[in-house]
């Protein structure tokens, strides 16, 4: 686990930290159209049309999965914070799912294509489909780094101790991890005394870790400052520790004077302890990625009928994320014992499904707007300015 993948020095904490799951982002969206220009440029396709849909898919796209998140977790994160509709826009919070995007991308794709551009909608679809698995598998290396996206915990049922991973490949993340958290909220694990923050709710919950992070960084000044304010009497100095008492830096040393500890023995005893084992999920959809973008790649050589690729991913995706569903953890079972993903899986199996039988059936084998794109001569003449012609030699 990642989540940062570096700092730029010299500019504040909020805009320093590059984010991995950002970087995935960009490295997916970047070779994946550069994958479908190569692929239109070989099939006398447009490539500025390709640049195109993948501005329109990254805008969209991220648009579409942040609002799907949004919705579905508003009750539990957003619809309890002091400004809603900030932390709904506070991406780099971290929050999207998958099936948001594709889902406002494509609608956004198809009306591009019809009624701006004029071109054939399905051998454009077809030209760019791959791309959407390629950048999707990508963007799973991004969860991986950044944490979300966790499997279900394979301890092996024969160890008494129940710390050893049932699969060698299993994952155990570090300590304040949301699969961490989580593990601690379902009774998964437990963790010292020393570890545990009670809300004001009463609900005990384990010290987050950036709290702990940014107490061992202020080395105690701040908590100084106030200490020196209060012996001054300074007048403000109530209000002061108050606003200590519930920042992150008061939480940590209500903990420290509670358990005789310092912020970095704090620190290290949090080190101890990590996740349970679990499958590493993201992973799992990473190469479910790559495998179904060589399926669709190698389709699009081989197809006899314009239109399919899209109905070949929904199925092969939607197919797919039911399992990968089975396998993972984060998600709640809320829409019928099922997730939210299997069930919008579901429905576009089904819509995957008619798409195809509407190609074969309904439209013809290839499209009439499927026109190969000619592209402007690159070395024209130069025109002469006007009154400015060479004058004809004339002979003696």
């Amino acid at each position: 686990m990642h989540p940062t993948l570096f700092r730029i020095p010299f500019l504040p904490d909020w805009l320093a930290d590059v984010k991995s799951y950002g970087v995935m982002i960009m490295i997916g969206f970047l070779t994946g159209i550069y994958l479908a220009c190569r692929r239109a440029h070989r099939t006398q396709g447009n490539p500025d049309i390709v640049l195109n849909i993948g501005f329109l898919a990254l805008v969209f796209g991220i648009l579409g999965a942040r609002l799907m998140f949004v919705l579905h977790y508003w009750d539990t994160r957003f619809g309890n914070q002091p400004s809603p509709l900030m932390a709904a826009l506070d991406i780099r919070a971290g929050g999207m799912e998958f099936w948001g995007g594709p889902l406002l991308v494509i609608p956004v794709v198809v009306i591009y294509l019809r009624y701006i551009a004029k071109v054939s909608v399905r051998w454009y679809l077809d030209i760019t489909t791959p791309a959407l698995a390629w950048g999707l598998a990508i963007t799973r290396m991004g969860c991986f780094l950044n944490g979300c996206g966790w499997g279900g915990v394979c301890v092996d049922p024969h160890d008494p101790h129940h710390q050893k991973a049932s699969i060698p490949w299993a994952v155990r993340f570090p300590y304040g991890s949301p699969a961490m958290n989580q593990q601690y909220e379902f009774g998964q694990l437990t963790l010292p005394a020393e570890l545990i923050y009670v809300l004001p709710s009463g609900e005990s919950v384990p010290l987050p870790r950036d709290f702990i992070q940014a107490a061992v960084k202020d080395g105690g000044k701040t908590w100084r400052k106030v200490q020196e304010d209060l012996k001054n009497q300074h007048e403000k100095a109530a209000d002061l520790l108050a606003r200590f008492r519930q920042s992150k830096l008061g939480v940590v040393q209500a903990q420290c004077q509670r358990f005789g500890l310092t912020p970095q023995q704090l620190a290290e005893l949090a080190g101890f302890y990590r996740s349970e084992p679990v499958h590493p999920s993201q992973l799992y959809a990473l190469i479910n990625g790559f495998l179904i973008y060589a399926v669709l790649a190698a389709l699009y050589y081989y197809r006899r009928r314009h239109g399919i690729i899209l109905g070949w991913f929904l199925i092969l995706y939607s197919v797919s994320r039911i399992f990968l569903e089975l396998i993972r953890q984060d998600n709640p079972l809320d829409i019928g014992g099922v997730t939210i993903s299997q069930a919008i899986s579901i429905v576009t199996f089904t819509v995957g499904v008619i798409w195809l039988w509407i190609m074969y059936r309904l439209l013809p084998r290839i499209s009439p707007r499927a026109v190969p794109y000619v592209p402007p001569p690159e070395d024209l003449p130069q025109a002469r300015p006007a009154g400015k012609t060479k004058p004809s030699k004339r002979s003696g």
